[in-house]
């Protein structure tokens, strides 16, 4: 039996995957505490953890401070780094050291943007515990062979390609990155004694291992991958979601799901309702899934009344929906669109922000959908899209089977298990 804290920032994309790893962890007889909002208390304890509550939850999260513009490239992931991150690293990393301090835990689980305790791993082994981060986002680190992270660039073929890379990433620091990176970097050496390597994305390597939810099909190819990262798949879609009414197994039209996700859902004019114009008069049924928001918040969003062929639920079973659907229009969340190709299921994607322009990158480098590069669509934008990706079926298909099968050889909790055991085998004495 072993302790483990479970740390994350306020966000239900990264608290509610951690929750499956947290109950998987408690049923098998670990002691378990996770560092959180007071809002995620509720679903903390109900999975069978020790709520513990970050010292700054009064202020607001990153999540809902509004946007600057353009939500796109390198300058958008440094904002996001800066307000995400680098103010709060060190209350993060001081609460991590003190809850240790008072409990003793053999091994942190955290997502890899709670850097404070992503940090820990830079401290002498014998005087913290084992550290895990969960990559819940395309692998960040820096490689001759891809692109800076947050530019949405796909590798080039040839020699050139390496070039191009060193360059592109030069340029990202200069011109965006280069400030925030410095202070980071002083920041963590003030707090640990260790002035982290690599470049800027490159703070996850300082995790004893890192889990990344994916599989390398997915990812862009490199020589050489960090021998901290260990593929484990994608973790599952919730399941407890109930089907809704509506829902009929005798439906003929051809279902496009459409979804903004759990983060980036607060202005569903950027995709939902796009979609739903587009496909008014089309002979589909338009699913929409919008992650919080009810029913009357898409109408008013839409100016009036839906057409007769949308139904929208703040939630959907996926393994009742996904496989049933044609096409998913989604802005690119990374567990959305695993989601959809662990079903097979072609992609229409839309979103800049965030990781999500590192998401759709993929999508379009592995042929398994189309990016529409625009954080606000035209309805005429996504009926084309989707119209082509239907018309192609097959094709777009073929290229998701491909992922579908890798993810099929894959169970993500069964594998974090393993190495969270690996990682807790040799256990300095508690404090």
């Amino acid at each position: 039996m072993a302790r483990v804290l479970f740390t994350s920032a306020r966000q239900d994309g990264f608290v509610l995957p951690l929750l499956q790893l947290v109950r998987a962890m408690v049923a098998r007889g670990d002691e378990v505490w996770f560092l959180c909002g007071d809002a995620y208390r509720d679903r903390i304890e109900a999975a069978g953890a020790v709520f513990e509550r970050m010292p700054y939850d009064e202020a607001v999260p990153p999540s809902r401070i509004e946007h600057e513009q353009p939500r796109s490239g390198v300058r958008e992931v440094a904002r996001l780094l800066r307000s995400l991150f680098l103010d709060s690293v060190e209350p993060d990393f001081r609460t991590v050291m003190a809850l240790h301090g008072r409990i003793g835990f053999d091994l942190v689980v955290t997502e890899p943007l709670f850097v404070g305790a992503a940090a820990v791993g830079l401290l002498p082994r014998s005087e913290r515990p084992a550290v895990l981060s969960i990559g819940l986002f395309p692998l960040p680190f820096s490689s001759p062979d891809v692109p800076p992270f947050g530019s949405g660039l796909t590798p080039i073929e040839g020699p050139l390609n390496p070039l191009r890379n060193a360059l592109l990433r030069g340029a990202a620091d200069v011109v965006a990155l280069e400030r925030v990176r410095k202070e980071f970097a002083a920041t963590i050496e003030r707090l640990t004694g260790r002035r982290p390597s690599g470049g800027l994305f490159d703070l996850g390597l300082t995790s004893d291992a890192w889990a990344q939810t994916s599989v390398p099909q997915f990812e862009y190819p490199r020589r050489r991958t960090p021998e901290q990262v260990r593929w484990v798949g994608p973790l599952p879609a919730p399941t407890s979601f109930p089907l809704p009414d509506w829902w009929d197994y005798s439906e003929r039209r051809r279902i496009v799901h459409v979804t903004q996700g759990t983060y980036a859902n607060e202005d569903p004019t950027e995709l939902i309702v796009p979609t739903i114009r587009a496909l008014a008069e089309e002979d589909v049924l338009v699913v929409a899934t919008t992650g919080g928001p009810d029913r009357s918040t898409i109408e008013r969003a839409h100016g009036g009344p839906l057409p007769a062929n949308v139904r929208v639920e703040r939630f959907m079973p996926y393994d009742h929906l996904l496989p049933a659907a044609a096409v998913m229009v989604t802005n690119g969340g990374f567990g959305a669109v695993h989601h959809a190709l662990r079903h097979g299921l072609p992609l229409v994607v839309a979103g800049t922000s965030e990781d999500k322009v590192e998401v759709n990158a993929r999508v379009r480098w592995a042929g398994v959908g189309i990016d529409l590069h625009q954080q606000r669509v035209e309805p005429d934008a996504v009926r084309e899209a989707v119209l082509h990706v239907l018309d192609e079926r097959a094709r777009f298909r073929r290229a998701a089977a491909r992922l579908a099968r890798a993810i099929a050889d894959t169970d993500a909790i069964a594998s974090v298990l393993e190495i969270a055991d690996e990682l807790t085998t040799e256990v300095p004495a508690r404090p």
